[in-house]
């Protein structure tokens, strides 16, 4: 985690008699250090190999080995929006004005969305990986499809009338279809098997413009922007075919255009919103809880975009810089037992080794709930059947004195 220049933040977790201890303080690395002339960073994502990409209004940000490195090939163009192909080791570009980059390797390649119906789209504002294809929401002539080899459009043109945007904010996939964000006409899911369903104001939505979605389980999120609803977050279940609006009746402060989410391995969504004096928060499922401008480091100005990468830390690009911030607790105290203070909590995925010299040596493995959910002896504890997130490991060393190490399960 040192290598990603985090400082590590003040909460208090309990479980059962140990206490899992942080400090809310966040890292944050003005934009003009990114790109001497940029002004916020406005999308990131994941690279290989931990590499993470920074999108600014001028130009594309490489962090990689402790180092923000400048992409020439995007200097001085706005970009809008990152995606990164891990299966097959593409990045894609969304530009304003500049239309679509990919790299592939260390070869760069500008191409447009077109049709012979109403020429290229210069403005690229969402991708999405969906049935084999890249999908392109522009922001003035509609979605498009990418299938490596050819174009196709979804508009009011060519759908004769079905599908009537001509913006596409954003894009959201699962496995029966894809979620359209539309710019004025409000939200759209495109099914596989064909047809459509359309969700607007009069179906419950605050607003026909739909600036953001993320789905979490059974709901899908919906950020609004624009002036027709003083509430700009709802949220749609799938399963019940109902949509929910939050604003400050149910704790949450009416946002202005909320921009982005993420969740991490708790189960927590954050969101990221354009209210400066209240732009980050998250939901528990339960209740909204804010990130004031007083927390170190943090920059009090709109979020454009939030990431949570596989260590559970938060990347937050402002109109400002980049802030950033670990989830993970970083020390733990038990009574009776040594406090141990981690630099890292030990992630692990298939197993964890123990930091123990013989294999007769007992352990218990607890969850958050304060459940035992392995114990054994030996050096190495299999994680296949433990699900993602916080575990705390007990042992006895060699002194006879009783350990506590928390540690945390990866995904595969």
């Amino acid at each position: 985690m040192n290598s990603r220049l985090i400082a590590l933040i003040a909460l208090f977790f309990v479980f059962g008699n140990s206490a899992f201890a942080q400090t809310w303080s966040w890292n944050t690395v003005p934009s003009s250090q990114l790109i001497s002339n940029a002004q916020g960073v406005t999308a990131v994502c994941n690279g290989q190999a931990g590499d993470v990409w920074l999108g600014t209004d001028a130009g594309l940000v490489l962090y990689a080995n402790q180092q923000f490195i400048v992409v020439p090939v995007l200097a001085g163009k706005f970009v809008r929006c990152l995606l990164y192909d891990s299966l097959n080791a593409v990045l894609w570009v969304g530009t304003d004005g500049s239309g679509l980059y990919t790299k592939v390797g260390t070869v760069w390649t500008q191409l447009f969305p077109q049709t012979q119906v109403s020429g290229i789209e210069a403005r690229i504002q969402s991708l999405a990986l969906h049935q084999g294809g890249l999908w392109v929401g522009g922001a003035e002539k509609g979605l498009f499809k990418w299938d490596g080899a050819s174009w196709q459009q979804f508009n009011a043109i060519t759908t004769g009338g079905q599908l009537p945007f001509s913006s596409v904010n954003a894009l959201l996939t699962d496995a029966a279809g894809l979620w359209v964000a539309t710019q004025t006409h409000g939200l759209y899911y495109l099914r596989n098997q064909g047809g459509f369903t359309y969700l607007s104001v009069d179906s419950g939505l605050p607003a026909n413009h739909v600036q953001s979605l993320f789905k979490q389980g059974p709901f899908v999120w919906i950020g609004h922007s624009g002036t027709q609803s003083n509430n700009h977050l709802a949220r749609y279940d799938t399963q019940q075919q109902t949509i929910q609006v939050f604003g400050p009746s149910t704790g949450y402060p009416a946002f202005r255009q909320v921009y982005a989410f993420a969740e991490d391995s708790a189960g927590r969504l954050w969101i990221g919103s354009h209210l400066s004096d209240f732009p980050l928060a998250y939901f528990d499922g339960q209740s909204f809880f804010g990130i004031p401008e007083f927390n170190a480091g943090f920059i009090s100005s709109p979020v454009k975009s939030v990431w949570i990468d596989e260590e559970q830390s938060v990347w937050v690009g402002h109109f400002g810089g980049i802030s950033v911030n670990t989830l993970l607790p970083t020390s733990i105290e038990e009574p009776g037992g040594s406090a141990m203070v981690l630099p890292y909590p030990n992630p692990f995925t298939a197993f964890l080794h123990l930091p123990i010299q013989t294999e007769s040596t007992y352990w218990d493995l607890l969850n958050l709930q304060g459940e035992i959910v392995a114990q054994g002896y030996g050096k190495r504890i299999s994680g296949q059947q433990l699900k993602t997130g916080f575990y705390l490991l007990r042992y006895q060393n060699e002194s006879g004195n009783r350990v506590s190490v928390l540690t945390y399960r990866k995904n595969d």
